[in-house]
């Protein structure tokens, strides 16, 4: 449920304006930190200063009333430099005033060069969409529009989601997000599916009968017959003739 608009309070006295303000509970600013922390301050105000209806006249009175330490020593010195010129500053002077002093150029082409290279890279859209919007906090001009912004941020998906979405000719930015979102959880989910599926084995060789090695042959020992032979041919001279172990005259080639 949107927060609900308070009425028009052009004609409230300076005082009540400030109650009603307080009422809401805004944020300190010390000028310490991280420099995103003022554009965050004022962001906060600015939500408040919408929803309370609050006059322009009175918005940089409420919001140096939430300057303390460091930053409201600054505020001090510097109008103490400039009397008389507090009168009639705007709202949006005020934001470029402190944002020139907490938030340096040199930070804001930082945030801008980190923008222009976002991507979503292995971050899942939900992690890449909370980059891209706090990223382009910092560069109000390149997403401006809705086209531009939804632009900018389907470029900087995977091409698998990518796809999806220029596909469909998305305008804007929140449809964008949405078919991103579906489509990066569909891909992880049939990721994941695959990865715990059961790799296949190969089937298994039949088993080849192996010939018997000289392991399983059983040694050949000698007989007593085969001793007394090989002793009876050292005995025997051999035969000149047939090359034999005998005795007596050889008969070949005598008949």
């Amino acid at each position: 449920m949107p927060p609900r608009r308070e009425p028009d309070h052009q004609e409230l006295p300076q005082a009540t304006v400030v109650a009603l303000f307080r009422d809401y509970h805004p944020e300190k600013f010390s000028g310490q930190g991280d420099p995103r922390v003022v554009d965050e301050w004022v962001q906060g105000l600015e939500i408040i200063f919408e929803v309370m209806n609050c006059p322009d006249r009175y918005r940089m009175l409420c919001a140096q009333i939430q300057l303390t330490g460091d930053a409201r020593l600054w505020w001090q010195a510097y109008w103490s430099m400039r009397p008389g010129e507090k009168d009639g500053y705007t709202w949006d002077q005020f934001k470029e005033l402190i944002r020139e002093k907490y938030y340096p150029s040199y930070y804001r082409a930082d945030m801008e060069r980190q923008f222009l290279a976002l991507t979503q890279g292995t971050r899942t859209v939900d992690e890449y969409e909370r980059e891209f919007t706090r990223l382009g906090a910092f560069v109000p001009d390149l997403v401006g529009t809705e086209a531009k912004r939804a632009h900018r941020f389907t470029d900087g998906l995977r091409p698998a989601v990518r796809r999806n979405i220029v596909g469909h000719g998305v305008q804007t930015y929140a449809r964008a997000v949405a078919i991103a979102q579906e489509v990066d959880a569909s891909i992880r989910r049939e990721a994941a599916q695959t990865s715990v599926q059961p790799v296949a084995q190969p089937p298994a060789q039949p088993k080849v009968a192996q010939p018997p090695t000289n392991k399983n042959k059983r040694k050949f020992k000698a007989g007593p017959d085969d001793r007394r032979n090989r002793q009876r041919q050292k005995t025997i001279p051999e035969c000149p003739t047939c090359g034999k172990h005998h005795r007596g005259e050889c008969l070949v080639g005598q008949n």
